[in-house]
């Protein structure tokens, strides 16, 4: 793994922008083999500190699709993250020229929905959960700042309790993919 240092910052309100110009140049490169192109992760969410990497999700029907997609970003400049395996997921990253990370999500509908979806809608809706949020990612990244893998796991508790209250709420039916 390289050597990385998490880092938490205040919400930057470019990051919607940085994610519109950045979908715009995927998807003609993924055309109609998408669903749709989500913003997701932290930098989604209007007010929450985030990690500054902006996380696109391209929402595709199968498994078979996102490896069909996977390819055409890694041909067109979206290096695959890691070898293909037997995992429900594909990530692939860019860095721009002025230095803006992009980490890419490809999922079938459902991935996206209960990983990314429930969680982006339910954080924007609800502003206290948010800053809960906020603050666990901050003290997970200052406890431990070179290992991503514990940063993760001190998040999971608050997002399984966002995901948990989005399910109960009926945001899954809301989501129009």
């Amino acid at each position: 793994m390289p050597d990385c240092t998490i880092e938490v910052v205040d919400y930057d309100p470019e990051w919607p922008e940085r994610f519109e110009r950045e979908r715009e140049r995927i998807a003609p490169v993924v055309g109609n083999l998408v669903l749709r192109i989500e913003h997701v992760g932290s930098t989604s969410v209007p007010g929450l500190a985030a990690k500054p990497i902006v996380d696109i999700c391209p929402v595709v029907p199968d498994m078979e699709t996102a490896w069909r997609v996977s390819d055409r970003l890694d041909e067109h400049g979206w290096p695959l993250c890691d070898e293909r395996g037997d995992r429900p997921w594909v990530e692939h990253t860019r860095t721009d020229e002025d230095g803006q990370e992009y980490n890419v999500h490809v999922r079938p509908r459902e991935a996206a929905v209960e990983n990314y979806l429930l969680l982006r809608e339910y954080l924007r809706d609800h502003p206290d959960h948010r800053d809960e949020y906020a603050a666990v990612k901050r003290r997970a990244a200052e406890r431990y700042p070179q290992d991503v893998g514990e940063y993760t796991r001190a998040k999971t508790d608050v997002i399984e309790r966002a995901k948990e209250k989005a399910r109960a709420a009926g945001y899954a039916a809301e989501i129009d993919l």
